[in-house]
């Protein structure tokens, strides 16, 4: 937030108290919060009230299309206030900094949040039906609404009633129907809109199911808690990332920074659910092991014209890959699809 009338061109930078992460990424990397947490700063912890204003104001400014926002929002933030005086190579003081993007700012954190209002106006309702596979409604059934924002997203749940009904007040962008006997289903929702229905599949006709790496060659394979195998025209590059380790596969006349497929093993916190946000198509289905229990997520689909992929194993290992517009993914699929579990690891 700027203050341009301000002799200093002050800025104040914003973060949410408890465990909600920013949306605005930067070098300050407040994307990712411990769910359950609290924002501690000089060793005092600091939470937010989680009511419907607050809950309304993170809906509206997560909202956008196609990476731009769709609201402009005004709100009163309470909080507490933190800065440090910044002073030039004579002793003067220029301005009030020490936090934010390469400490650019004073900073507020926000404990409450009132008097939320956008333009334009925003009816943030969803409302819909579940039907089972025999096309009846479903009763009791979990409807999970994310806000896609930080990580974890800010999120809502409800069960179906007995006409298989569901409504979320204050929603995002983006509800999962979510259950290890039905195919996974990531919707992307428009706010306001119609009654939203939604008929589920079963899930044995999707399920990925992938063996123990001791059932399978393991020639040339790489990874961690999950392996792949590497076919002989590419080759692989390990490398340390904030967060984690990341292995970048790429053909042999090529380098590490034009890599298609990156496996990646995340050290703090799970990894990203997918999301069909922008993407012209998606699918999803489940990854188990062959006891039949769930052990990750694969998903894919096309935003912007480029092939994606993203499949998630444990939580914490990632496989994914985006390719322009004309770029087959054959090659890099066989690799994803090779996958064997090395290593089972909590959830």
């Amino acid at each position: 937030m700027h203050v341009p009338n301000c002799e200093t061109l002050q800025g104040i930078w914003l973060a949410f108290g408890g465990d909600v992460p920013g949306i605005v990424v930067s070098t300050v990397n407040d994307t990712v919060r411990r769910p359950g947490s609290d924002f501690r700063i000089k060793g005092v912890s600091y939470g937010v009230r989680k009511d419907a204003n607050f809950r309304k104001l993170y809906a509206l400014i997560a909202a956008r299309h196609a990476g731009k926002p769709d609201y402009r929002v005004t709100a009163t933030l309470t909080g507490t206030f933190f800065s440090e005086e910044l002073r030039n190579s004579n002793g003067e003081m220029v301005r009030f900094g020490g936090y934010g993007h390469l400490g650019c700012c004073a900073l507020l954190v926000i404990t409450q949040v009132s008097d939320v209002e956008s333009v334009p106006p925003a009816n943030l309702t969803v409302h819909g039906v579940v039907l089972g596979i025999d096309g009846q409604p479903v009763e009791g059934f979990q409807v999970i609404d994310d806000v896609l924002g930080g990580y974890p997203p800010l999120r809502q749940t409800t069960v179906t009633d007995g006409q298989g009904k569901f409504v979320f007040s204050n929603s995002g962008q983006q509800l999962r129907f979510e259950s290890p006997d039905y195919r996974p289903l990531a919707l992307a929702t428009e706010t306001g809109g119609p009654e939203i229905r939604v008929q589920l599949e079963r899930a044995k006709q999707s399920d990925w199911v992938i063996p123990a790496c001791t059932d399978v060659r393991s020639n040339r394979r790489v990874g961690f808690s999950v392996r792949f195998a590497l076919p002989e025209t590419m080759k692989s590059e390990s490398s340390r990332v904030l967060g984690g380790r990341s292995i970048f596969i790429y053909h042999h006349d090529e380098s590490a920074a034009a890599a298609g497929l990156i496996v990646s093993r995340l050290a703090d916190g799970p990894a990203e659910e997918p999301d069909s946000l922008d993407s012209e198509r998606f699918e999803a289905r489940w990854i188990k092991d062959r006891a039949g229990d769930v052990v990750g997520i694969d998903a894919r689909g096309m935003r912007e014209g480029a092939n994606w992929r993203t499949a998630v194993f444990f939580a914490r290992d990632v496989a994914s890959y985006w390719l322009d517009r004309g770029k087959p993914p054959g090659m890099l699929d066989e690799i994803i699809d090779s996958a064997c579990v090395a290593q089972r690891v909590a959830r």
